[in-house]
Parts: C-alpha cells; structure tokens; sequence
C-alpha cells in the first residue's frame, strides 16, 4: 500500500512540473495571429534542428499529419526531429501563410512552391490548432501536393 502512495505522490508532482517545463519552452502566447505565426515559426526550427522537446509540448496526444506518403503521429514527429539533432541548416522561409483564428481553435494554411531542384513538389499545408492551457497545441496536419497545372492561391 505504501509504494502505491508513494507512486501516486510522485505523479502528481511530476505532472505539474512537466506542465511547468512545457508553459517555458512553449513561451508566454496568446490567442492571437502573431502568437501562432510564432509557433508555426518554432515548430520549424523545433523540427530541423533536432529539438524534440519542444515538438513533445506542441503537439497534441492524438496528433496526426496527413500527407500523399500517409500518415504519421506525435512518436512519429519527435523521432524525426531527434534525428535532426545539432542540425545547423537554414530554416526555409514560406512567406504567405493565412491564420484564421475562431475562438480557441486556429488554422495556418500555406501554399509552397516545388522546390527548384525539382525534389519537391508545390503543395498545399494546413495545421490546426487548439489553445490550451494558455498556449497553441497541433491538433493535426494535412500536406496535399498539387499538379504543375493547379497552382496558385489558397
């Protein structure tokens, strides 16, 4: 009876401090369009640098991201941004990106052109999100490539 007690002690302390550590790498946000141009960003340098903890706070338990290749979960995400760990290369910059905010739930959409090498085809992305607890949360992806005839505007 005692280790469950003290089991039980030791979750409720660790998840407030877990909470506490994701309210500090998140960073102080509101429900606004410059708090979730500020994610979006994030996220981005989260991802190619290998900064998997910040990715562990931001998206949601049940997160999912839909794309022509599947689809892949939160495991999914940390892995590939742990293997990206000391990473130094160059955030890409999307100019461009719409955030529709309605209450506490939030899209960013994009249109990105193919890559010039050809490697990439143009798309359309979209995240949604949820505020909670005082931050923006992924709830899920969608990535929809498009053919060379069917680019432009969102």
């Amino acid at each position: 009876m005692g280790r469950v007690v003290l089991l039980l002690l030791v979750c409720q302390t660790a998840l407030p401090v877990l909470a506490q550590d994701c309210r500090k790498l998140l960073g102080h946000q509101s429900a606004d369009t410059a708090s979730l141009k500020r994610v979006e960003d994030d996220w981005d340098e989260a991802f190619l640098h290998g900064k998997s903890e910040y990715i562990q706070c931001l998206l949601l338990p049940d997160y999912i991201s839909v794309s022509a290749k599947g689809e892949h979960d939160k495991a999914w995400e940390i892995e590939h941004a742990r293997k990206n760990k000391g990473s130094s290369a160059p955030v890409p910059s999307f100019p461009g990106m719409i955030f529709t905010i309605h209450g506490n739930t939030a899209i960013a959409r994009l249109f990105k052109p193919a890559s010039a090498d050809g490697k990439q085809p143009a798309s359309y992305a979209a995240d949604v999100f949820a505020f909670q607890d005082g931050a923006w949360r992924a709830v899920y992806s969608q990535h929809t490539d498009v053919r060379a005839d069917n680019q432009g505007g969102l």
